[in-house]
C-alpha cells in the first residue's frame, strides 16, 4: 500500500493506493536507509524510532462513552484528533465533503434504515468461549433493542436464547462447524459462512482447553477441556460451485434466511465478490486486517490482510461492474470506532458497518492483548467465576453485570447512529444508504507525497441509488424453491405422530436436499420458528430433542446416485438409507438421525458401490452413520461425536513399497481430521495422514495379516502432527463394548439389505474385536499452537 509503482515493478506484486510521483519509491527508500543507520549507529541528532501509540487512547475514549462520563461528541473529536496526529488508516487521510448550508437536513428527518433494521451497524461475529456467557448474551440483548444486527462466531448458541431474536441475531458456520446444526440454522433469520476472517487471513482459530467448560462444551457439543481447532479451510469448499451449493443446503435447511459470505480483504477480492453474489449470497462481508486478534498468530497480527477499504471499494466496483450489485448487501469491518469511520465505508461502497473490538471496549475490555490466555481480568474473554479467577490467582478481577453491559452498548450504538444521521444531513441526503457507492462525496485531505487515493475515490459509472421506503432493494426477493411433496407430508406425518415413509428409485437433484428439507421441517417445529405453535407442542410431546425414534424414513433404491450435500444438517428422527453411492458432503453438521450408504445389487448379480466422496460426516455430533464402500479424503474431519462404520476393504494384500498409499486406501486420506469427539470403526485401510490434529473421540482400525494390514502398518498411516496412541484393548473393557456396537449395528443394516452373508461373515469381529482391532486415542486434548496441523 502506498508503495510506487517502481517499486513494485521489481518486486513483482499487486499495489494499492500509490502512482507515479506519489508513493514509496527507490529514493525515499535511500532516506529512510540512511536514517536507519545513523540511529543504529548512534550517531548526534538521529533520534529515535517512533512507533504510533494511538489506539490506547482510543479505547478509553469510547470506554467512556459507553459509561456516560463523556459525550460521543468528545470522543469524537478525541478520535479525529488522534487521527490527525498519528494516522494509520487510509480513511484517516479522507475527509468527508459537506453540503452547502441550505441544503443540509436536521438528523431527525435522515433515516438510518437498512432492511429490517434501524441501524447499520453490526457487532460483529464473536464466539461463545471466547466470549464469556454475560458479555455473550449483552450483545445479543443489545443488538435487538437498538434494532441493529448481532452476529455469533464459530461456537454454537446458548440453548436457550434460539430463536430469542429471529431479526436481530445471526450465527455462524465455519471450517471447525461447532454446533452447527439444522436447529442452529433455524434459530435465526441470518446464517453467516466465514471463509476467512482479515485478522488471519488463510488461517484457521484454536479455541484453548482451558476455555471449554460444560457450557462451551454443550454449546458445541465438544469435550470439557479439549482443545477446539479449527480448520484452515471449509473443507467442502473448494470452488465458486462448492459455495453455491453450501448456500443451496443453508436455504433448504431454512428457507427463510438470508445468506452471509465472510471474506479477508484480498488482492482480487473483487472477483470473489462477484463469484458470491453469483452463488446465492445476500451480503458479502468484507473483513479488514485491522480487526480483533480472532485468535490468530503473532506473524498474522502483525503483517497479514489489507485494510477493509481497499476491499470495499474493489467489490462494489465490481460488481456494479457486473450489474449484479443489487443482488448483495456488502458489509465492512476492522477497526472501526466512530460515525465518521462508517460513512467513509458506505461511500465507498459499505452497506452496513462491523463492530467487534469497539463493542467488547464499551462493556470494559482494556486492551490488555492476552484474550488467548484465560485471564481476562474484566471477565469478557474468559469463562472464569470469581471464585475460580481467585483460586487462580488473578488479581483486581472483576466480572461483567449483564444490565449495565447492555446499557452501555445500547448507549455507544444509539449515540452514534445519532452522529451518523447527523453527518448524513449534513451531506443533503435524508437516507444514509442513498449514500452508498458515492465516492466522490470523500476527498484526500492529508499524505498527497506519500499516497494516491484516487483510485479509491472514484465512482463507479452506475451508483445504487433507491427510495427511502424501499427497505428490501438490496436482496433479491425469496423465491421458494419447486415444491416437493414429502416436506408436506412430513408436517402432516408430525401432526398425526406417525412415521413417513419415502421410497425413491427415479432421482432428480431436488431429491439430493429431501433430507435436508425434512431435518429442517423438524428443526423449525423444535425452536418454535416459522413454525405453528400446535405443531411445535405435538412435536415437543412425540419426538422432543433426543429422541430416538424415527419420524421420516427415506429410501433410495435401484443403486441410487444421490449426488452431493445427501443428509447434509440431518437431524434426531430422519434415517436416510441408500443402495448404490453417495458423493461429497454426506451427513455434514448432522444432530441426529441415521445414514446408510449401501451396496446395491447390479444387473449382473454382483453387490457393487456404497461409496460416500469428500468431507464424510464433517463436523457430525450425533447419529449413526454406516457406510459399506470407500470413503474420499477427510472422512470424519472434525467429527465431534456421531459414530460411524466405515466398511470398505481391500481387494487383497497391501504393499507400502509401491506408495501412493492415499489412491489405494479404502479411506483416502486425512481421515478424522481435527476430531474432537465420537466413535469410529474402520474395517479397512484407514489411509495415509490419519487423526492429525484429533483431540477426542476414539477410532478403532483392523488388522488383519491376509492383507498386511498390522500395527506398523497403521503407525505408518498416523500423520505426523496426530498426537495419539495405538493401543490393543481387553476384552470386556470399553472399547470392545464400543466396537461390538457399532458393528451389531452395520451387520442388521446389511442383513435389512438382503446381504445375509455379508453379515454373517463379519459377525466374528464383532464377536472378538480385541483380536481384530486396535484403538486410537488422543494421547492429550491440549495441541499445540505452533505447529500447523494441516
Amino acid at each position: 500500500i502506498g508503495i510506487a509503482p517502481e517499486v513494485l515493478d521489481l518486486l513483482g506484486i499487486p499495489g494499492f493506493c500509490a502512482s507515479e510521483g506519489r508513493g514509496l519509491d527507490f529514493a525515499r527508500l535511500d532516506v529512510l536507509a540512511e536514517q536507519g543507520r545513523q540511529i543504529r549507529a548512534g550517531e548526534d541528532g538521529a533520534g529515535k524510532v517512533k512507533l504510533p501509540r494511538m489506539y490506547p487512547k482510543v479505547w478509553k475514549a469510547l470506554a467512556r462513552v459507553a459509561t456516560s462520563e463523556r459525550g460521543y461528541d468528545e470522543f469524537a473529536e478525541t478520535c479525529q484528533a488522534l487521527e490527525d496526529e498519528q494516522p494509520v488508516a487510509l480513511r484517516h487521510a479522507i475527509g468527508i465533503q459537506l453540503a452547502p448550508e441550505d441544503e443540509r437536513l436536521p438528523a431527525d428527518r435522515v433515516s438510518s434504515r437498512v432492511g429490517d433494521q434501524d441501524l447499520p451497524f453490526v457487532i460483529s461475529s464473536m464466539s461463545f468461549g471466547s466470549q464469556g456467557e454475560t458479555p455473550f448474551r449483552a450483545y445479543a440483548e443489545a443488538a435487538y433493542r437498538a434494532d441493529m444486527l448481532c452476529m455469533n462466531g464459530e461456537g454454537g448458541e446458548i440453548r436457550d436464547m434460539y430463536g430469542k431474536y429471529p431479526r436481530n441475531r445471526g450465527v455462524q458456520i465455519a471450517s471447525g462447524r461447532f454446533g452447527v446444526s439444522s436447529l442452529l440454522m433455524n434459530a435465526c433469520e441470518w446464517i453467516e459462512i466465514k471463509i476467512g476472517q482479515g485478522a488471519k487471513p488463510g488461517e484457521g482459530g484454536h479455541l484453548p482447553g482451558s476455555k471449554v467448560t460444560e457450557a462451551i462444551a454443550a454449546a458445541r457439543n465438544a469435550t470439557v477441556g479439549s482443545d477446539l481447532i479449527s480448520p484452515s479451510n471449509n473443507h467442502d469448499l473448494y470452488s465458486i460451485e462448492d459455495l453455491a451449493q453450501l448456500i443451496d443446503e443453508l436455504k433448504t435447511a431454512n428457507p427463510y434466511a438470508k445468506v452471509i459470505v465472510k471474506v479477508p480483504v484480498v488482492p482480487g477480492v473483487g472477483t470473489i465478490a462477484v463469484g458470491i453474489a453469483k452463488a446465492g449470497a445476500d451480503v458479502l462481508t468484507l473483513s479488514g486486517f485491522d480487526g480483533g486478534t480472532g485468535a490468530a498468530r503473532l506473524h498474522a497480527l502483525r503483517r497479514a490482510g489489507l485494510p477493509c477499504e481497499i476491499g470495499t471499494v474493489l467489490a462494489h466496483h465490481a460488481l456494479v461492474e457486473a450489474g449484479i450489485r443489487d443482488r448483495v448487501e456488502i458489509w465492512a469491518d476492522g477497526g472501526l470506532r466512530t460515525a465518521a469511520d462508517a460513512i467513509k465505508l458506505i461511500c465507498l461502497g459499505a452497506n452496513r458497518l462491523g463492530y467487534g473490538t469497539a463493542a467488547m471496549v464499551a462493556i470494559g475490555c482494556t486492551i490488555c492483548r492476552g484474550c488467548q490466555l484465560d485471564t481476562c481480568h474484566v471477565g469478557i474473554a474468559t469463562q472464569l467465576d470469581e471464585e475460580e479467577a481467585e483460586h487462580r490467582g488473578l488479581k483486581r478481577f472483576v466480572p461483567r453485570e449483564y444490565e449495565p453491559a447492555v446499557e452501555a452498548l445500547m448507549r455507544y450504538f444509539t449515540e452514534m447512529g445519532e452522529a451518523l444521521r447527523r453527518i448524513a444531513g449534513e451531506m443533503g441526503v435524508d437516507n444514509i444508504q442513498d449514500l452508498v457507492g458515492h465516492a466522490d462525496r470523500l476527498a484526500q485531505i492529508t499524505h498527497h507525497s506519500e499516497m494516491d487515493l484516487g483510485g479509491l475515490l472514484t465512482p463507479t459509472r452506475e451508483r445504487v441509488i433507491g427510495s427511502p421506503e424501499d427497505g428490501e432493494r438490496y436482496f433479491r426477493p425469496f423465491t421458494p424453491p419447486p415444491p416437493h411433496r414429502a416436506p408436506d407430508a412430513a408436517q402432516e406425518a408430525l401432526e398425526a405422530a406417525t412415521v413417513l415413509a419415502v421410497e425413491e428409485s427415479e432421482l432428480t437433484a431436488r431429491d439430493r436436499n429431501l433430507g435436508t428439507d425434512l431435518a429442517g421441517v423438524i428443526a423449525r417445529a423444535r425452536t418454535g420458528l416459522h413454525t405453528p405453535q400446535e405443531l411445535t407442542a405435538q412435536v415437543a410431546r412425540t419426538a422432543p430433542e433426543g429422541h430416538a425414534g424415527t419420524l421420516v424414513d427415506l429410501q433410495f433404491t435401484d443403486g441410487a446416485a444421490t449426488g452431493s450435500g445427501l443428509a447434509a444438517f440431518n437431524v434426531e428422527g430422519v434415517r436416510i438409507r441408500v443402495s448404490g453411492g453417495a458423493q461429497d458432503g454426506v451427513g455434514k453438521c448432522s444432530l441426529g438421525g441415521e445414514v446408510q450408504v449401501l451396496k446395491a445389487l447390479s444387473d449382473s448379480g454382483d453387490w457393487v458401490g456404497g461409496h460416500v466422496g469428500k468431507s464424510f460426516a464433517y463436523g457430525a455430533q450425533r447419529g449413526l452413520f454406516l457406510i459399506q464402500g470407500a470413503a474420499d479424503a477427510r472422512a470424519g474431519i472434525r467429527l465431534s461425536g456421531a459414530d460411524m462404520v466405515l466398511g470398505g476393504e481391500p481387494d487383497g494384500p497391501i504393499d507400502d513399497r509401491i506408495g501412493a498409499l492415499g489412491a489405494r486406501a479404502n479411506c483416502k486420506g486425512f481421515a478424522f481430521e481435527y476430531m474432537t469427539s465420537g466413535r469410529a470403526v474402520v474395517l479397512g485401510d484407514p489411509g495415509p495422514w490419519l487423526c492429525s490434529g484429533m483431540t477426542g473421540g476414539v477410532v478403532y482400525v483392523r488388522q488383519e495379516a491376509d492383507w498386511n494390514l498390522d500395527e506398523a502398518a497403521v503407525r505408518r498411516r498416523l500423520s505426523k502432527a496426530a498426537k495419539v496412541s495405538l493401543v490393543s484393548f481387553e476384552a470386556e473393557s470399553e472399547d470392545a463394548h464400543n466396537v461390538s456396537e457399532l458393528l451389531a449395528s452395520y451387520c442388521a443394516a446389511l442383513a435389512a439389505s438382503g446381504q445375509d452373508a455379508e453379515a454373517a461373515r463379519l459377525a466374528p469381529l464383532a464377536e472378538s474385536p480385541e483380536d481384530h482391532f486396535l484403538a486410537i486415542h488422543p494421547v492429550t486434548q491440549q495441541a499445540d499452537p505452533n505447529v500447523s496441523t494441516e
